[in-house]
């Protein structure tokens, strides 16, 4: 079922990069704190907010998660690319140390540039274990800024159908890493 938004209702600019979310799709939305200030003017929160854009540009939820990336170039070997509409890559990681997954993804949103948000999205591709989209903001608000995850998705290969529960247990420690690596970093 789509998830629906009510009048008024303020839209996340993540939940505005994944678009509705279709039925049959299990939706998530998981936040953190990555600084706090009863002064608004608070110099810290514009530092925070900053490191955490950079941090974003330089795939930190992911690297911070223990992921390698890999993307397709005609020059071989080089640094990390901004995350950037168009762009594909696969996500490298082991669950439990020993099942190797390889995970291929596509960007389909990406705002460095917006004063009081930054962040990009992806939605998978054939050979991802999954079906859906994630998309990975930070957000500064009144004396807040914010690291937000935000997906749907649906079993795509037979062992994450198969998987029930226990894909969905991994699936949470993943957004549990993203958002610890993004709360220790920006500090």
């Amino acid at each position: 079922m789509i998830q629906p938004i009510q009048p008024g209702d303020p839209v996340h600019p993540g939940d505005a990069a994944l678009g509705p979310t279709p039925d049959g799709y299990r939706y998530f939305r998981r936040s953190i704190p990555l600084a706090h200030s009863f002064d608004p003017g608070d110099a810290a929160l514009d530092r925070a907010f900053e490191r955490a854009r950079a941090m974003l540009q330089a795939w930190g939820p992911q690297v911070g998660a223990g992921m390698r990336l890999e993307f397709d170039t005609a020059h071989g070997f080089t640094p990390l690319p901004v995350p950037a509409v168009g762009l594909e890559g696969r996500l490298l990681s082991r669950v439990a140390g020993l099942v190797r997954l390889r995970a291929p993804f596509r960007v389909i949103a990406a705002d460095f540039a917006g004063a009081d948000h930054a962040g990009y999205a992806y939605e998978t591709l054939p050979g991802h274990p999954e079906r859906g989209r994630e998309a990975f903001y930070v957000t500064r608000g009144e004396g807040l800024v914010e690291f937000t995850v935000m997906a749907f998705s649906q079993p795509a290969l037979w062992y994450s159908r198969l998987g029930g529960p226990i894909t969905r247990i991994i699936q949470n420690r993943y957004t549990n890493k993203y958002l610890l690596a993004m709360a220790v970093g920006p500090r």
